[in-house]
């Protein structure tokens, strides 16, 4: 398909990815694929990306590459991704033989051998790190422009998955970045959660209101793996406060070779950061054969005090729209946007009612994916509130509930 557009269309910049579902004027959709073609005379647009061995250092060499004074910088990368059968049964491998390694009485031996696996997930690119890997752009174009993530991840994942697509080619696990210079680019970020508190506490007296605590863990982790939960690990900790299945390897290849393995849930662990204010939720579920539980986030400003909690979204159905909100809703201008397809887990066939709300608000110029939750660099002239989700300085993330919108 990519060389048939190629054949098409020659030698324009082109960026995209596999993604769950698209929203444009005539429809909302889950299945197929769309092209959206886009020409501006009072733009210079550019797209670059490398497919190379180790994420944070194939985002380096990127960043490295990319300038921008004004206008915006959209990234495509995916958060977690799925290699073929033969690269995951090494993954497997490394995760049981760490998991085994790390369980000693020494705490420094644990977070060392911790430290090791999420080097390996890195080197393998198994998971990009969103705040990590904006920040690297946002600090190569000198924190002026918008760096936004397009954090791609399936909700029923398979061998080989997600897809990047930059420049007409599939550059599978790598990272691709879209580069348009233009000024009063109009990008907005929003997410479903409160205002942070300005302390810590206050952070924690907001989420407790806006989450129901299930328990509290003194938690152990190193990077981006989570180690233990009051000396369990961590789905053994779990495992009797909410339902999850015990997934084992050979039922792990069975789905993801049959592309139907499930990664939403409705509960997650909530960390608080020390240094933001801010919190972070992650998705818990049986994901991995092992004991170990590494992801997509390094949480070493966080706070060791984590809360598992039930996520409740049931009045928040217009919230997953609320970027677009925010919009200067000139006519003239193109609006693409990304809103979090956990979505549609948690509302079913509802969030078909999203074609005509975003057709009224958007009129007929715009393009939208539906896909994993998104993520940002926002310079502070663009910050709409103090974001819950704030994991460092002006960056925003948290693995549901995130959007954006660009109006160019």
């Amino acid at each position: 398909m990519l060389d048939v557009f190629h054949d098409e269309y020659g030698d324009i910049p082109q960026i995209g990815a596999s993604v769950d579902g698209m929203i444009y004027p005539d429809d909302l959709r889950t299945d197929g694929a769309a092209l959206v073609l886009c020409e501006d005379n009072e733009a210079k647009i550019r797209v670059d990306g490398i497919e190379g061995k180790g994420a944070f250092e194939s985002a380096e060499k990127l960043a490295k590459r990319i300038k921008c004074e004004n206008g915006v910088v959209v990234l495509h990368f995916p958060i977690a991704h799925i290699p073929g059968a033969i690269k995951c049964a090494q993954f497997f491998a490394n995760g049981f033989y760490y998991s085994k390694k790390s369980k000693i009485e020494d705490l420094n031996k644990k977070k060392e051998y911790a430290r090791k696996f999420s080097d390996y997930c890195d080197r393998e690119n198994i998971f990009y790190q969103p705040p990590d890997i904006l920040n690297l752009f946002a600090k190569q174009t000198n924190y002026k422009v918008p760096i936004i993530g397009i954090n791609v991840l399936h909700t029923q994942v398979r061998f080989n998955s997600p897809d990047i697509f930059c420049n007409f080619e599939d550059i599978d696990g790598g990272i691709a970045a879209l580069i348009i210079e233009k000024k009063n680019i109009n990008a907005i970020y929003d997410d479903i959660f409160p205002h942070k508190g300005k302390t810590i506490e206050e952070t924690k007296q907001i989420v407790r209101k806006e989450f129901k605590i299930i328990k509290e863990f003194n938690a152990k982790f190193e990077k981006n793996v989570l180690i233990s939960l009051d000396d369990k690990s961590p789905m053994n900790a779990v495992k009797d406060l909410i339902y999850i299945s015990e997934e084992k390897e050979k039922e792990l290849h069975e789905h993801l070779d049959k592309g139907d393995f499930k990664v939403q849930m409705p509960y997650g662990l909530l960390f608080l950061n020390k240094k933001t204010n801010g919190a972070f939720l992650l998705g818990v579920g049986s994901y991995f054969p092992f004991d170990l539980f590494p992801f997509f986030m390094d949480v070493s400003d966080y706070s060791q005090k984590v809360s598992l909690v039930y996520v409740i979204i049931d009045d928040k159905f217009d919230s997953f729209l609320s970027s677009l909100n925010n919009l200067k809703n000139n006519t003239d201008r193109f609006v693409f946007f990304s809103i979090d397809v956990g979505s549609s887990a948690a509302f079913g066939k509802k969030i078909f009612e999203y074609k005509d709300k975003v057709n009224k608000i958007l009129g007929n110029n715009y393009f939208g994916i539906m896909s994993a939750p998104t993520s940002a660099f926002i310079p502070s002239e663009f910050c709409l509130r103090n974001y819950l989700s704030e994991t460092k300085n002006n960056t925003f993330f948290m693995s549901g509930g995130t959007s954006i919108s660009l109006e160019i």
